[in-house]
């Protein structure tokens, strides 16, 4: 008796550290392999990040300003990446000063790994312009140098012909790997780009 008493306050104890065991996240963002594809499972959870106007923003003057630091309310995920990402989404406003336009980003912090390595956050970097459509950059930014990052992912990533309507033409998506800076750390970007109607 004493012996069944030990072993099951022992899987009790392992219970809460295996919930929180950080997720996988290479399962959602599987399709991005395949030229920047998607699943129901990964648009759901992309178009539950996008930013509701009558809620998050407001339009003045033609420009579309968000508000700062909105909850991230009904998020949909898999139910192993629920508890696995920040409550509340931070908004991010960048300029390009090439081409004059600025980039509204919405970035949210996520825990756990993606083949291996460690992910920081995911986050959605988009152009509202009324002539041509939305351009959006999906990103996963993962925590390691872009030298590790290559040699864990190489030849991963596929091309795809895909016709563009807002372009009226066939566009080629691959996902890439970019190199970036933050603050002097060195970390990678995963990036997917799209442009919308």
């Amino acid at each position: 008796m004493k012996k069944l008493l030990l072993i099951s306050t022992f899987l009790c104890l392992l219970s809460p550290v295996a919930l929180a065991a950080p997720a996988d996240w290479s399962g959602l963002f599987k399709p991005w392999e395949k030229g920047c594809d998607t699943s129901p499972a990964l648009s759901a959870f992309t178009e539950s990040m996008g930013v509701n106007i009558k809620a998050n923003g407001q339009l003045t003057n033609g420009q579309f300003y968000l508000v700062e630091n909105y909850l991230v309310a009904n998020i949909k995920l898999p139910a192993q990446y629920l508890n696995q990402v920040a409550q509340k989404a931070s908004v991010h406003k960048k300029q390009d000063e090439r081409q004059k336009y600025t980039f509204n980003q919405i970035r949210l912090s996520l825990k756990g790994h993606y083949y291996g390595l460690p992910v920081v956050d995911y986050s959605q970097t988009f152009i509202a312009d009324d002539t041509a459509g939305s351009e959006y950059t999906h990103r996963l930014l993962l925590d390691v140098p872009i030298e590790q990052a290559r040699r864990v992912l190489a030849n991963k990533y596929r091309p795809r012909k895909h016709f563009n309507i807002v372009l009226e033409e066939d566009e080629t998506l691959q996902a890439q790997l970019l190199d970036v800076d933050n603050n002097g750390k060195s970390q990678t970007v995963l990036e997917c780009s799209y442009i919308y109607g």
